[in-house]
């Protein structure tokens, strides 16, 4: 039975795009190039020199097949590129072109284990790390020998996604090269890993409260206020855009002095809209009314929607579910209207405020449902 190989080259951030020459989406590209030595290409040819066949996906195989065949022939390494047989993992290639080349379709895993139950010498995996996810859950990976570049490149794709299932692995095998190249060779391991140190470093009920209070001190009870401008890319295309820019920012002028008047913070525009907190409800729909009979005078109807919840300050910003509940309120309020959640309603004080029930709605991206009410004022 042969084995299957994962090697691969990676950075210190475990980015394993574009080694070579290849295009990278920021031009990262000839990393392991640059720190390549004889030494490590030693090492590579002698890997290779065990393998009988490569696993490629699409991408790699693509960069591959438009290299090796065009190096001169007489280099021993390029003929073992070329004279190998590759497997070639695929939904959307037709063909493949490159000698000794054969495309996999079906069901690609059962395929792959027949590969390995067929005698012969090494399947090694090389870059394609969708496939590597993919081998790797359906536990076709016997080894995995990663050459660890010393360089971070801050972007690019890793080999191992996000989300995957945890894995244990175990070390059979280090060698440092003198470039600073280092070889950890690892095989999978079939169950997690424990210590005496899982209980003693355990955390209490008391360790997690005492977290969650120093975390908190960034979390304030905030009324919100959202507001946008009604059908406002019809409006930028009648006006245009020189026209409608200097539109936007006389609504935004307008739209400070009014949370000012009403001693809130203008967190922020919105682009045709804006963010803005309030220490209490009524003044949030007070600047509400106010905001929107000022902008009717340039010719802008808005609606606006307010809630009263946590939010996170996260510097000159503010985060948190209770800005997404706000946001996605909005989306509920009709033209010109103020949506209001219950909390708000509850809250609010004033005998000149009116609220109309809209109903129990799911907000989206928000759990449960929420009651809503369109406010007014006498």
């Amino acid at each position: 039975m042969r084995r299957l190989i994962v090697a691969e080259f990676m950075t210190l951030d475990g980015v394993m795009e574009a080694p070579g020459f290849e295009e990278h989406r920021d031009g990262k590209n000839a990393w392991a190039l640059r720190l390549q030595s004889e030494e490590v290409q030693g090492f590579i040819r002698d890997q290779y020199a065990n393998v009988d066949a490569f696993l490629l996906g699409r991408t790699t195989y693509q960069i591959w097949a438009a290299f090796w065949p065009t190096i001169p022939s007489d280099d021993v390494f390029t003929k073992q590129m070329n004279d190998i047989p590759k497997y070639v993992v695929s939904s959307t290639l037709k063909e493949v072109e490159w000698k000794n080349s054969k495309l996999l379709r079906g069901d690609i895993f059962a395929e792959v284990a027949e590969l390995k139950r067929q005698p012969g010498r090494d399947i090694v995996v090389a870059g394609s790390a969708d496939l590597v996810n993919g081998l790797m859950e359906h536990d076709l990976v016997d080894e995995y020998q990663l050459l660890l570049f010393p360089i971070i490149l801050g972007s690019g794709k890793h080999l191992f996604r996000d989300g995957i299932d945890t894995r244990p692995l175990r070390l059979v095998n280090t060698r440092a090269f003198s470039s600073g190249v280092v070889l950890l060779t690892y095989q999978p391991e079939h169950e997690l890993p424990t210590s005496p140190y899982v209980e003693e470093y355990s955390w209490t009920q008391e360790q997690v409260r005492s977290l969650h209070a120093a975390q908190d001190t960034e979390r304030v009870l905030a009324t919100i206020l959202f507001t946008d401008i009604v059908d406002s890319t019809g409006r930028a295309a009648a006006l245009g855009d020189r026209a409608w820019r200097k539109l936007l920012d006389r609504h935004d002028e307008v739209a400070q002095a009014e949370v000012g008047r009403w001693h809130g913070q203008f967190v922020k525009s919105t682009g045709d809209g804006i963010l803005a907190t309030f220490d209490a409800p009524t003044r949030a729909l007070r600047c509400a009314f106010g905001l929107r009979e000022a902008l009717a005078g340039l010719g802008l109807d808005i609606r606006a929607a307010i809630h009263t919840g946590e939010v996170e300050m996260r510097g000159g910003d503010i985060g948190g579910i209770g800005v997404h509940i706000a946001s996605r309120a909005l989306s509920k309020a009709g033209e010109r209207g103020v949506v209001v959640t219950r909390t708000v309603r509850d809250l609010a004080t004033g005998t000149d405020l009116t609220f109309a029930p809209l109903g129990s709605v799911g907000l989206r991206g928000v759990p449960g449902h929420w009651e809503l009410f369109e406010a007014s004022i006498a």
